[in-house]
């Protein structure tokens, strides 16, 4: 449930590429509170379909809102954190039952008593709830720079697979943060 924060903007590409692949699966579906990525559609890497090709704008696009995302997305973990914190869990014990939950062969240490599975079910539904407000404001602010959610994951997706457009969106970042 709770994602590192992120460090570096290869990371960064990386986490979005999920986030933003749940985002336009959003707009074709109603939203999906665990928000799974779409499958990639297998692609061969020396030979780039017109769907799949960048130009130099997309990527200066992507370099524009990456920090913007970035922003949005340490601000639902502090929310997430702070959902947890006034939660009678501790953090650690949450992590705990979400990792049990998630992965059956991951036990918790200790068996879960009822008033912690009930306190973590309302925690998850809090956190669902955060989760669709960030996809939301991810939506809007990818949309500002003038991208759709849908080719913005395209965008990602063909960056994850190109170390040269990798290279240039960290360059366009750095450029960005000087600025």
């Amino acid at each position: 449930m709770l994602k590192q924060l992120l460090k570096g903007s290869s990371v960064l590409i990386f986490l979005l590429a999920g986030n933003l692949s749940a985002l336009a699966q959003a707009q074709e579906a109603q939203p999906q509170p665990q928000g799974t990525p779409a499958p990639a559609a297998p692609a061969p890497q020396t030979q780039q379909s017109p769907e799949q090709a960048v130009s130099p704008e997309e990527l200066q696009q992507l370099a524009n809102v990456i920090p913007k995302l970035q922003e949005i997305g340490q601000t639902a973990q502090q929310k997430f954190a702070q959902v947890i914190e006034k939660s009678p869990l501790s953090v650690e014990r949450f992590q705990e039952l979400a990792q049990a939950q998630q992965s059956p062969e991951a036990q918790p240490s200790t068996p879960v008593t009822p008033e912690e599975q009930q306190s973590f079910k309302q925690v998850v539904t809090q956190i669902e709830s955060i989760q669709r407000e960030t996809f939301s404001e991810q939506e809007q602010v990818v949309r500002a720079e003038g991208i759709e959610p849908a080719r913005f994951d395209q965008i990602v997706a063909a960056i994850q697979r190109n170390p040269a457009l990798q290279q240039q969106v960290q360059q366009m970042l750095q450029n960005n943060q000087k600025n």
